[in-house]
């Protein structure tokens, strides 16, 4: 997801990719604690308010898409049934404009960085994936997977402009291609999202940008948007990209999600990935916030 245009998904060069392992049926459970400006919402926390019944979701994801962020968190579980532990790190860039299927398109990219322990040996995984979302909408389009298959999104469906506390629905949904040529078939895509019940980690109740031992979102020994101490005030809002071949058996499968305010500021809270080999060189990793 970086900073060259792309004519249509085909034109997309996918030469700088690094060639590092996959992790399959990857597993992250991350409750993650930001280390920049995730989610888009706003640097002032003072603006923290009471926890929503329903959430403005159409705000929120256009923040997500805008403002990037990170977040790093302690890794562990399994690799080919073989106990690991480590720790890792999200990064979501902002967007820039690009083309994706002769349609202008932002085009944002968002990495996990994994360095696990496995029986004595240290093994970095890298994990990129670029996503393309309609500048008008916020509404994902499409993406590039790190094993170099295209996700194209035929059906996009309006993201709704609030949703009630137990709501969900379907974001979107079309084809998994082999590769930027689009030639070879590899499943179905479905997006959707739930809105869940109940509080997200708890944040800060400071104001300002450096954190430190005063005030910011970055906490440290003061209060800020993702300091130590403080209501977060939001609810969860799950949401699930999942490929499926043409028997309906999952493939692929992220899950991210955020933590909403009723004024659409948001923050990472978590994620899941999988994916499945036909049971054969599967990982399973469980990444909580440090």
């Amino acid at each position: 997801m970086k900073r060259h245009s792309l004519a249509t998904a085909r034109a997309v060069s996918l030469a700088t990719q690094r060639a590092l392992p996959t992790r399959r049926a990857l597993v992250a459970v991350a409750a993650a604690m930001l280390l920049g400006s995730c989610g888009g919402g706003s640097n002032n926390a003072n603006t923290t308010s009471a926890q929503p019944v329903s959430v403005p979701l159409q705000a929120a994801i256009a923040n997500e898409v805008d403002h990037g962020g990170t977040a790093s968190f302690s890794v562990s579980g399994t690799i080919d049934n073989v106990p690991v532990t480590g720790s890792g790190t999200l990064a979501d860039s902002t967007p820039v404009a690009a083309t994706f299927n002769g349609a202008t398109v932002f085009q944002t990219t968002e990495t996990i960085t994994d360095t696990v322990v496995e029986s004595g040996t240290t093994t970095t995984v890298t994990e990129t994936k670029t996503i393309f979302t309609d500048p008008n909408t916020a509404a994902e389009v499409g993406q590039i997977n790190d094993d170099g298959s295209v996700d194209v999104i035929t059906q996009v469906n309006p993201i709704p402009a609030s949703a009630p506390v137990g709501s969900s629905g379907v974001l979107g949904t079309g084809t998994e291609f082999s590769d930027t040529t689009q030639q070879t078939v590899v499943g179905n895509v479905e997006d959707t999202y739930v809105v869940e019940s109940g509080t997200g980690n708890p944040g800060g109740t400071g104001s300002g940008s450096s954190g430190g031992s005063g005030s910011g979102t970055s906490g440290g020994s003061g209060s800020g948007a993702t300091g130590s101490s403080g209501s977060a005030n939001c609810d969860v809002v799950d949401f699930v990209n999942k490929v499926t071949d043409k028997n309906n058996a999952q493939i692929r499968k992220s899950e991210k999600k955020i933590c909403v305010d009723d004024k659409g500021n948001s923050r990472f809270e978590s994620g899941e990935e999988q994916e499945h080999n036909h049971g054969h060189s599967n990982d399973d990793f469980n990444e909580n916030a440090q």
